[in-house]
């Protein structure tokens, strides 16, 4: 070969691997570029999620906390009409008058 054609084949060498290098950097960044924003996504999505658990986690805390509360006032409610029912009933008027005020509680 000539000395005309090696520095041709050298320059267009030199020309593949210079694009190729800056395809290579391009991808890269592209590719870094992508990664994070799919971290950012995700971690968004975390925090959007920790957000709704804790708050639905605060609101079956509201609900068990008032059905407690309204289990324990019927047993309250209950006994206090079984008492009533047991010691106080003489006639079966009293009967409905204690079952009303039963209901009513």
């Amino acid at each position: 070969m000539s000395k005309s054609a090696t520095d041709f084949a050298e320059r267009n060498t030199e020309r593949a691997v210079q694009a190729t290098n800056y395809g290579m950097d391009w991808l890269r960044e592209v590719a870094e570029q992508n990664l994070d924003r799919s971290k950012a996504s995700v971690e968004a999505l975390v925090i959007a999620t920790r957000k709704a658990v804790d708050a639905l986690d605060q609101q079956t805390s509201v609900i068990r906390g008032r059905s407690m509360l309204a289990a324990e006032e019927t047993l309250s409610n209950t006994f206090d009409f079984l008492h009533k029912l047991i010691v106080r009933m003489k006639d079966p008027q009293q009967l409905a008058q204690l079952h009303n005020e039963f209901v009513s509680r």
